[in-house]
């Protein structure tokens, strides 16, 4: 009788002399070596030879997406089998890199579940440090742990975490500069203590200063006249202050510059373009800085360290993720890092600490801790080993609808990721983008959520200024939108049933935003970041194109402005548009000199909305959380009272030009947490997942 396992290994020993002499001028079909690799785990019980045969699968069929995730899937399995942390790892890059492959995303989503609940939950220790007021994004705490340096206002504050009260109560906030119009993001310290660096908010200087952290008059850092204009983001001091890193846009990239702080002289600029988050190393030897992709849909990407001696830049993690907001431990031996390891749903979130490559070496697996609320950023790791989380605190979102002569609001969609509401031009329904990015809508009246499907390759509304809208007929949706692997933000069309979206072709192919149908269907408006030449540039313009395509014309010519906001008017003769400066205007859809309605105090761009009355003679907009109406002719504003003044963003009138539809948040301030308790946890060893 034949012996059923002689006759595997047989046949794997067949397959393996058929994969020999294939050689390399031809080599074996994918799905036989696939077969030969099963045979080898299942039949043989060859791990180890199963995993190599997996490998080389991996290695040299990257373009046949089938076959390579079901080898991911399988060497992933044979780690597990085996008790090693590199499933993990593994199961994550399927799902992040293969999810066109859904089968196999699925089976390793299940894995990745049973792995979690497989290790012994531990917890560091989180407390919250109660500030009076609201903390600003971009804070940052000192080395020492004692003190948080923020922009709120426009000026810069300091706080003495060590309050009087108890030790989560911080003291009194102490403003060092008065009128300096100092940017939420651009705030940090040197590791000494002695020193505060922050960048202006204002148009169109965008300067740099650097003052005593113990207060005194703030002194300017020049900078290349070249990149004048241009605004400075996220910056880093050297330990002593003499050395300033930001990051700021030259041409089409964002690219990170070191000066000196009393010369201005450019000392460095990092090698590799797309670059922010700039933070010196204790030692200034390293700086960390997080890549991110040119124009695409995810915000960031990995978070790397260049030596500044040679410039050698090596990756932090090889885990593939999302990651942002470093910080670098006391020692200078490891980053904390904020982390999304699926990037299909960034509402999942984790703490990274990774060990700092050594020369000649490669990125580790990092120690994973699970936060217990959504970070916004990272405000640093103290000396005595706390780190710092910007988290914000419960928040809840919902649409809302309102008389336009006001009134008390009537809630319309459950509490969750509502944003941009639109109508439909019948009026039954009310349309937004919802969650991650899809388009959803409810019953005028209210009632559960539907999400209009999308089919092919997922191309998400992007967020802030996506502005989905409905045309005239009803049977389209238009919005600008996110696809991975494709640069820029484009317009999208769907049919309001679903269906696949389709880029609406351009030519020059403009990023673009916040589109509006026109009244007759036949044109679409939109704001972009680039003139008609294409090239990059430090404002926003209105243009219009044909609803089916073509050549967009420009309608506006601001510079140093950002003009976000727009609507057509009810004739469609002309569209009201706003910008950066706050002012309204009017300009001819036919092209024309734009004329000034109002300088709209407190509106935001694009956080805020604007539309016609129905009758075309006055404007409404939402600015300072409330709803306005002004004449189109110009004159006094008057306020539209809800009794949820103070909260409302973005709105849309009905059809019937008599009730308002609009987002109003709640919560969502950010508050600082301290991490503590925590280095035994990474030590505990990489593989570990550490509970929240």
């Amino acid at each position: 009788m034949t012996n059923p396992r002689l006759s595997a290994f047989v046949v794997v020993a067949a397959l393996g002399v058929l994969l020999t002499m294939a050689g390399s001028a031809q080599q074996a079909d994918p799905g036989v070596q696939l077969r030969a690799a099963i045979e080898k785990e299942e039949v043989a019980g060859d791990l180890e030879g199963a995993m190599a045969l997996y490998r080389q699968i991996i290695a040299a069929n990257g373009k046949n997406r089938v076959v390579t995730a079901r080898a991911i899937l399988r060497l992933a399995g044979c780690y597990e089998k085996l008790g090693q942390g590199e499933a993990r790892r593994l199961y994550e890059q399927l799902v992040a890199e293969y999810s066109d492959q859904t089968q196999e995303v699925a089976a390793a989503r299940a894995r990745l579940v049973v792995l979690a609940k497989s290790v012994e939950p531990q917890r560091p220790t989180f407390r919250r440090i109660t500030i009076p007021g609201n903390v600003s994004s971009g804070a940052q705490l000192s080395a020492d742990g004692t003190r948080l340096a923020m922009a709120s206002g426009g000026d810069v504050w300091v706080v003495n975490l060590r309050g009087q009260v108890a030790p989560e109560i911080a003291g009194a906030p102490v403003r060092l500069t008065q009128g300096a119009g100092a940017a939420a993001t651009g705030v940090t310290w040197s590791r000494d203590g002695r020193w505060i660096a922050f960048s202006e908010n204002r148009i169109p200087s965008r300067d740099i200063f650097v003052l005593p952290a113990s207060g005194g008059t703030p002194r300017k850092v020049s900078r290349d006249a070249s990149i004048l204009g241009a605004a400075p983001w996220w910056l880093g001091l050297s330990s002593d202050g003499s050395r300033l890193a930001y990051s700021t846009r030259v041409e089409d990239r964002v690219v990170v510059q070191i000066v000196s702080v009393n010369t201005g002289e450019t000392l460095i600029r990092l090698a590799n373009p797309d670059a922010i988050e700039p933070r010196f190393s204790p030692d200034d030897t390293y700086v960390a800085y997080t890549r991110v992709g040119k124009w695409t849909g995810d915000l960031f990407g990995e978070v790397r360290v260049v030596r500044l001696a040679d410039n050698s830049d090596v990756a932090v993690t090889r885990t593939p993720a999302v990651v942002r907001s470093s910080a670098w431990s006391p020692d200078g031996s490891m980053l904390a890092l904020l982390a999304h390891p699926d990037r299909q749903n960034l509402n999942v979130q984790e703490l990274w600490i990774a060990a700092i490559p050594q020369a000649g070496t490669t990125a580790s697996e990092p120690a994973r801790i699970g936060l217990p609320s959504f970070a916004q950023s990272l405000a640093g790791w103290t000396a005595d080993n706390r780190i710092g989380l910007l988290s914000s605190s419960p928040s809840h979102n919902a649409i809302y609808t309102v008389s336009l002569s006001g009134g008390k609001a009537t809630q319309v969609t459950p509490e969750g990721d509502t944003y941009n509401p639109q109508w439909s031009p019948d009026g039954t329904r009310i349309y937004f983008r919802w969650g991650q990015g899809d388009i959803a809508y409810v019953p005028a009246g209210g009632g559960s959520i539907s999400v209009v499907p999308k089919t092919g390759e997922t191309v998400r509304v992007a967020l802030p200024n996506g502005g989905n809208h409905i045309s005239p007929d009803g049977t389209r949706i238009v919005w600008a939108g996110v696809r991975a692997k494709t640069a820029g933000v484009h317009l999208w069309t769907m049919p309001v049933s679903g269906g696949e979206p389709q880029k609406l072709p351009m030519k020059p192919d403009l990023n673009s935003f916040q589109p509006r149908w026109s009244p007759d269907g036949k044109w679409i408006a939109f704001d972009s970041e680039r003139d008609v030449a294409g090239d990059r540039k430090l404002d926003e313009n209105i243009f219009i194109v044909s609803a089916e395509g073509g050549e967009p014309r420009q309608l506006t010519n601001h510079t140093d402005c950002f003009c976000e906001l727009l609507a057509w008017s009810p004739r469609g003769d002309s569209i009201a548009y706003a910008c950066s400066d706050q002012v309204i205007r009017i300009v001819p859809a036919a092209g024309g000199e734009p004329r000034t309605v109002l300088k709209a105090d407190g509106l935001r761009t694009p956080s805020n909305s604007l539309a016609w009355a129905a009758d075309g003679t006055r404007l409404i907009y939402s600015a300072k959380g409330r709803l306005w109406t002004v004449p189109a002719a110009g004159g006094e504003p008057t306020a539209i009272s809800t009794d949820l003044d103070g909260n409302i963003m973005q709105f849309a009138l009905s059809p019937d030009g008599k009730r308002i539809a609009f987002n109003a948040p709640s919560g969502g301030d950010l508050e600082l947490w301290l991490m503590e308790d925590f280095l035994r946890l990474v030590k505990a060893g990489p593989a570990q997942k550490v509970k929240k």
